[in-house]
């Protein structure tokens, strides 16, 4: 099972300052990490941060030791200190190597071989064909060895920029169960799930619009469309914590 969250690109439409919109984001980011939210989709609902939204979550996402190589110096990252870490198997802390030890890294040519910083003293050298990020087992201590390897546990998200509408982008993601969140939805309290299996999404509005409102004219068949913050005593819940909320309450019944 993998679960997918859904959130459109006008999420930061009601402020203008760049800490918190930073900060939003990394909220987000926080959220799908602590629940393992493989894919994050950000879909086109008018906004204009799309491309904000996409670098805040990738650069969260991406183990400290790794940031400098990956992402270059650019104002949108003026305020990525307010980013709570997430603290994910892939955030690893420097220590000893171990032989089997699986961490990510970023392979690049060295002369005739191939090295990888994986966030240790030393780089690796890696055995196999490969260049940019990766994840990788260490397969000898001394000399510092490595090679391609597939993690064992929760990873981390990845995310799509589609550019799409929302029902185009949900039909890309080619999911199993479609959730979407409203406060006009189904108390979830009153609903019976059905078994969460394969490809799970879960759909999630903007500051002004709900998911059926920004759905417009197209059309997308779900699966359900619950409330998942029943009694609310605010006027409104934000996007990011509509989607803890909601992550909360399937992670109850996931078993996964």
């Amino acid at each position: 099972m993998a679960w997918h969250v859904f959130i459109p690109d006008s999420l930061l439409e009601e402020t203008d300052d760049p800490k918190i919109r930073t900060y939003k984001v990394g909220q987000i980011a926080r959220a799908c990490a602590i629940f393992g939210v493989e894919h994050v989709w950000i879909y086109r609902a008018g906004g204009r941060d799309g491309r904000f939204i996409k670098t805040i979550l990738e650069y969260a996402e991406t183990p400290q030791y790794l940031r400098k190589r990956l992402f270059p110096l650019m104002p949108e990252l003026k305020y990525v200190g307010v980013i709570p870490p997430l603290r994910t198997p892939h955030h690893k802390l420097k220590g000893k190597p171990k032989v089997g030890e699986i961490r990510e890294g970023f392979a690049f040519r060295k002369g005739r071989r191939t090295y990888a910083d994986i966030g240790l003293d030393d780089l690796a050298m890696v055995e196999g064909d490969i260049e940019g990020r990766a994840t990788f087992r260490i397969v000898s201590v001394r000399p510092l060895r490595v090679i391609p390897a597939k993690p064992e546990e929760y990873w981390g998200y990845r995310v799509h920029l589609t550019g799409k509408s929302l029902a185009k982008t949900l039909k890309k993601a080619r999911l199993d169960l479609a959730i979407a969140t409203s406060r006009k939805g189904r108390d979830i309290r009153e609903v019976k799930l059905p078994p969460l299996e394969g490809e799970v999404g879960f759909v999630f509005g903007s500051p002004r619009k709900g998911v059926m409102e920004l759905l417009g004219e197209e059309e997308y068949d779900f699966d359900l469309i619950l409330n998942t913050v029943p009694n609310q005593r605010t006027k409104t819940v934000r996007t990011e914590e509509a989607v803890l909320a909601t992550l909360a309450v399937f992670n109850l019944i996931r078993r996964d």
